[in-house]
């Protein structure tokens, strides 16, 4: 048990400091694609590693917090060398103290020269910033459009964890954004942690840059996170830090386990839900039929006999072709949350539905359409609105039948 640790100059001064790395390992392409270098310091004397944390909390003003940071990725680029002489596929990622982006140090280009003298291509180095330490905003976007232009990528840490500027996201642009393990813990339990994955997800797809979960510790969090869009992944259930640069022993099987399995969940989630909605459409096109033939006067109880007819119909309505509301909302009573009334009410007839999703493809000229699972407005549960156009002979017109089907059973992942 370490009880005092190095004067921190002594520590820098003779690079009292191991690199440790983690691999960063891509599911569907089955490879390590990087390693990120983690720093421990260690006792001369006893040879005991001192952890980060310990480490880290003995460099108390900016000139020693900027000495430990240069030195760790001094040893961490130097160590990476070797590897990248072998394999030019796999990625450096390495942590830039961001409370040293500042005035002060701007210009310095350490980095640069530092991969340059070591051999290595800017193109193969991830700097990881936690933005939100930064207090000079001015500084960041410099010192992130410097090393950009010098082909170096750039990869936001700790993203979803307490008090992230979320805004700072668009404004820098990174390349990779690697999601805190307080999110990923557990997100196959968590509906709402799901949720805000995706939202991360969509978001760096539209901007353009990969999506990284650091902190997997279990293969069921790897499997929901693959589900939802994420496919490259960090932690303890893949590898533990570690001083060598060669694969880590069993870690290719639990790759090759996980991709199948993926392949197996992906396959038979497909085959589920074209089951699944062939039935719908099924449903929803007997129900068409019949109110085409029926007279106006008895759609009201046509869509309430449908309630009864098929159990897992949520809610009826029917929208005349401009997405004016011409029935009642016909629902079954025991779906609705009375507790939530005020959040969730069943519309009425002349509500305007021409900006809903599913009527929208119905304007642009499809027959049918079928949503993505979302939250009732009528009922506050989770469903799927199937719109279907239909010819009501008595009135001489077409409809929009919509039926909103219940996904209450749907698993979160």
């Amino acid at each position: 048990m370490l009880t005092t640790v190095p004067d921190i100059e002594e520590i820098i001064k003779n690079r009292f400091i191991l690199t440790h790395f983690q691999p960063q390992v891509s599911l569907k392409r089955k490879a390590v694609v990087g390693l990120e270098a983690l720093s421990r310091g260690f006792d001369p004397q006893s040879g005991e590693i001192i952890p980060p944390t310990l480490l880290f909390e003995q460099a108390r003003d900016k000139a020693s917090r900027l000495a430990l940071d240069r030195a760790c990725r001094t040893n961490a680029v130097e160590a990476f060398a070797a590897l990248h002489r072998r394999d030019k596929s796999v990625m450096l990622s390495m942590n830039m103290d961001a409370t040293c982006i500042n005035e002060e140090t701007r210009g310095s280009n350490h980095i640069l020269n530092l991969v340059n003298r070591c051999g290595i291509s800017p193109n193969s180095v991830i700097i990881e910033i936690i933005e939100s330490q930064c207090d000079d905003m001015d500084a960041l976007m410099a010192f992130v459009k410097f090393y950009r232009k010098h082909d170096f990528l750039i990869a936001l840490d700790d993203v979803g964890a307490g008090f992230s500027n979320l805004d700072r996201i668009p404004t820098l642009k990174p390349d990779v954004i690697k999601l805190d393990r307080s999110l990923i813990s557990n997100v196959d339990k968590h509906f709402h942690k799901i949720e805000v994955v995706r939202s991360f997800v969509q978001m760096s797809n539209r901007l353009g840059c990969l999506v990284l979960a650091e902190g997997v510790e279990r293969a069921e969090e790897a499997m929901c996170l693959l589900s939802n869009g994420v496919d490259v992944f960090q932690g303890y259930y893949f590898a533990r830090p570690a001083p060598g640069l060669d694969a880590v022993p069993g870690m290719a099987s639990k790759v090759d386990a996980l991709a199948e399995k993926h392949r197996e969940n992906r396959t038979q989630q497909i085959a589920d839900d074209k089951r699944l909605y062939s039935s719908y459409h099924l449903t929803v096109l007997t129900m068409c039929q019949e109110l085409a033939e029926s007279p106006y006067k008895d759609m009201g109880k046509n869509l309430s006999g449908f309630i009864e007819t098929y159990d897992n119909v949520e809610c009826l309505y029917v929208l005349d072709m401009k997405g004016n509301q011409i029935s009642d909302t016909i629902c079954d009573p025991t779906r609705l949350k009375t507790s939530k009334r005020f959040l969730y009410e069943p519309a009425a007839i002349g509500m305007d539905h021409s900006l809903k999703e599913y009527f929208l493809p119905i304007q642009a000229g499809l027959e049918k359409f079928t949503t993505q699972p979302y939250i009732s407005l009528a009922s506050g549960n989770l469903c799927t609105t199937i719109s279907h156009v239909f010819y009501h002979k008595s009135s001489g017109r077409h409809r929009i039948l919509c039926v909103d089907m219940s996904r209450e059973d749907s698993c979160i992942c």
